[in-house]
């Protein structure tokens, strides 16, 4: 697998590829909409920030997203923006997807964080739907 490189080496997603739905091993899903919106489960909100509880999710959160720049760096991410008290009484905020390039075909996929991601943080495209 690789991490986040160079744009030469691993070039930005387009928000193209990203459309459809996204799962993992452990069926947590994001669900990416061309319009800009999507819907996520709640395991993968509890994978997206260790700050976030249980008691703060939703059956299925909704947010905002695009291709943007890490707001602490000059990494690109698949954004995910929360509306204040969107999921849970605080609201998540902007948290994000990093992308990655696996195996010979250079599949993409997404993962919630930035280096070395466990097998079940891994969202690959999937056929299925939410």
């Amino acid at each position: 697998m690789s991490a986040c490189g160079t744009e030469e080496d691993y070039p930005v997603p387009t928000e193209g590829q990203i459309v459809g739905y996204w799962s993992n091993p452990g069926g947590d899903w994001v669900n990416f909409e061309k319009d800009g919106t999507g819907k996520i489960s709640t395991g993968a909100q509890l994978q997206l920030s260790e700050l976030i509880e249980e008691a703060d999710t939703r059956e299925q959160c909704e947010f905002s997203w695009g291709v943007d720049t890490v707001p602490a760096g000059g990494d690109k991410w698949v954004s995910l923006n929360f509306a204040g008290g969107q999921c849970g009484s605080s609201g998540l905020g902007e948290l994000g997807l990093y992308y990655y390039y696996f195996g010979d075909s250079e599949e993409l996929a997404l993962a919630p964080v930035v280096e070395l991601p466990k097998p079940e943080e891994i969202y690959s495209p999937s056929k299925a739907t939410p």
